[in-house]
């Protein structure tokens, strides 16, 4: 039986919540031998009340990795849609899952159900809090800190907190309910609560970062926890445990909220019915802001953490620079991204392909012309982590990886993407597998955007030097020929005729004009005669040696500037264009036959004049050939 595969999308699965989460998909997952595809935004959902909201171009890149799913590979899709950096991810995400019978599943969002969802009981986890408050401690005076006034989370919590006083007759009071904004305005709120003079006896609050603030209010005027005044948080993060005092609070159980997601989709696909919300309870955990866990030093364990973190930032630092360092000095992208692995090896992964757009690598015309506002169908696998995949091996973006039917292995393949974006352009995504969800966070994010501002800067100075030297072919070039313009002789030519004069090398100049261009334009139109034209200049280039500078210096009239060629040689040129224009001729089908009248003149090197007078030596010499043709035809 062919094994199941899952699409799981997130913003950033390594932080704290969302790798609780993506831990309980991951690990049932591999207990059921499920394959997962975490699809990874980088930068986290801004807040409602930012000043700064990222720009179109930072949402559309961050945006565009979601595109990458190949709904044909996978059986299911799980969506953490309260991460979502853009809502309408979550709707675009389920439409096109759906469009092929994928079933989907939102986990952890209750403002955008879809037709199955997993929820996590805010009502039961502050219901834990405050019932602890009250039946445990004896507690009657509880003040509440909500996040904003009409807040899901916010109402879901303050009528859980208004539920618990009922249920023992606590009577509600409006002065004891503020709202800190889930941020910094827990503090004012907390001053606001002491000037009252009605001291509560606990303080509930419903994040944990608004229950730090509120600590450190109470702290600032003197106020002891728990003795005074006890405090608890809500979200169970990471700095509740290393806070003093370690603070009291409930969560969600992330982690079996993801267990219940997998079993669901397996639920759905034996074809079970499926109730459309299945909440998941939280539970509650006592430290030292309640009294429950008596105040203790700091011990070791504590402190060794704070090292091992420090050291980590330090060696996160010091990889860091060193890749932007060696990345500033590519030059090339092969060079660009081998330092990659030295990233790859910090954050522990298996393996890392840097999947880049063909429209960067493969033509530099291509990157300017083509859409790279999306991720493009035909990808370039620049680096392989275990150096299995040859630098440059193509790839189609709809097979995710450099490795055809890399889903059918032995093994259960956990593999994560992440978008690779500079300004406008999508440049393509990093595939790697993880050794084990969570730890790293924000340096995970700085690194890839590192890399992706760094690779931004590399293919735009590309692209650059590419318009640069169109610029300038356009300016010494005749646009019709591509030949050289009387600019590019005076350029190019000089430059070759000063090189031939310090090494005392033979100069020639070929002068060429197209016979009875004009009867040509009369006769058959403009059309043939710059075919004409054409069919001469490419006659010219192509039986003059390789470092000749040809130009075409008028209408019909063209120049061709030699060095290094042995006297006498001259003449065996001229019969090559004639040669190259009477098989044109032969073949071309045309009612008119193109030929050229030649002339030369050649002097050494040590008795060069002036490139003009050599010019006007070879156009005599061109034009008695011209008028001993037409003395033939007479």
């Amino acid at each position: 039986m062919k094994r199941k595969t899952i699409a799981l999308c997130v913003t950033g699965f390594d932080w704290e919540k969302e790798s609780r989460i993506v831990d309980g998909v991951w690990r049932t997952c591999l207990d059921k031998d499920i394959n997962l595809l975490i699809f990874v935004n980088l930068l986290r959902k801004q807040p409602v009340y930012t000043e700064r909201p990222y720009s179109e171009s930072i949402l559309n890149g961050e945006s565009e990795i979601f595109d990458l799913i190949n709904y044909d590979l996978v059986d299911g899709v799980l969506i953490l849609g309260d991460t979502m950096i853009r809502e309408s991810i979550i709707d675009e995400v389920a439409d096109r899952a759906e469009a092929k019978n994928v079933p989907v599943i939102n986990v952890a969002d209750p403002d955008h159900p879809l037709d199955h969802n997993i929820l996590l009981s805010d009502r039961n986890a502050m219901e834990l809090c405050v019932r602890h408050l009250v039946e445990e401690h004896g507690l009657t005076k509880i003040n509440f800190i909500g996040g904003f006034p009409g807040n899901y989370e916010t109402e879901i919590r303050l009528a859980a907190y208004k539920k618990v006083l009922e249920e023992h007759g606590i009577p509600f009071e409006e002065k004891r309910v503020g709202y800190g904004r889930f941020w910094r305005k827990a503090y004012d709120v907390t001053e606001d609560f002491l000037k009252e003079g009605d001291l509560p006896e606990a303080i509930a609050c419903a994040s944990d970062m608004m229950a730090f603030f509120c600590m450190d209010c109470l702290k600032s005027h003197g106020y002891r926890i728990p003795e005074d005044i006890i405090v608890t948080g809500f979200d169970g993060i990471k700095e509740s445990e290393l806070y003093s005092p370690t603070l009291t609070t409930s969560r969600h159980a992330y982690g079996r909220a993801g267990v219940e997601a997998v079993k669901t989709l397996e639920r759905i696909w034996a074809g079970e019915e499926v109730s459309r919300d299945l909440y998941v309870e939280s539970e509650l955990i006592t430290r030292q802001s309640c009294g429950c866990v008596p105040k203790k030093d700091r011990n070791e364990d504590f402190y060794g953490e704070q090292i091992a973190f420090r050291t980590r930032n330090l060696e996160f630092n010091h990889t860091l620079i060193d890749m932007n360092t060696r990345l500033a000095a590519a030059e090339n992208s092969e060079e660009l991204f081998a330092d990659c692995i030295s990233g790859a090896d910090f954050f522990y992964m298996k393996n890392l392909y840097v999947c880049i757009s063909s429209y960067f690598e493969k033509s530099e015309d291509d990157g300017i012309s083509a859409d790279t506002t999306r991720i493009a169908e035909d990808m370039v696998c620049m680096l392989d982590r275990q150096g299995k995949v040859p630098v440059r091996t193509e790839f189609r973006s709809k097979d995710l990886v450099p490795i055809k039917n890399f889903l059918d292995g032995e093994k259960m393949v956990f593999m994560a993407f992440s978008p690779l974006y500079y300004r406008d352009d999508i440049m393509g995504y990093l595939a790697y597998e993880p050794s084990y969800v969570g730890g790293s966070g924000d340096l995970f994010t700085t690194w890839v955007l590192n890399i992706a501002n760094n690779a931004g800067s590399f293919y735009m100075k590309n692209q650059l030097k590419y318009v640069v030297k169109k610029l300038e072919n356009l300016y010494v070039r005749d646009p019709l020929t591509e030949l050289y313009n009387r600019r590019g002789m005076n350029s190019f030519g000089e430059d070759l005729v000063a090189d031939a004069v310090r090494n005392n090398s033979t100069i020639t100049v070929f002068s060429v004009d197209i016979d009875d261009l004009k009867p040509i334009n009369d006769n058959y139109g403009h059309q043939s005669g710059d075919n004409a034209i054409c069919r001469a200049a490419l006659s010219i280039k192509t039986a003059m040696p390789d470092e000749s500078v040809c130009c075409r210096t008028g209408g019909d009239e063209f120049v061709v500037i030699s060095s290094r060629l042995e006297k006498g040689m001259e003449k065996q040129y001229i019969e090559s264009i004639e040669k190259e224009l009477n098989s044109y001729n032969n073949e071309s089908g045309m009612p008119y036959k193109v030929s050229c009248s030649c002339g030369f003149y050649t002097v050494d090197g040590s008795k060069f004049e002036s490139l003009e007078k050599m010019i006007t030596l070879a156009d005599i010499e061109m034009y008695k050939s011209k008028t001993a043709k037409k003395a033939g035809r007479c």
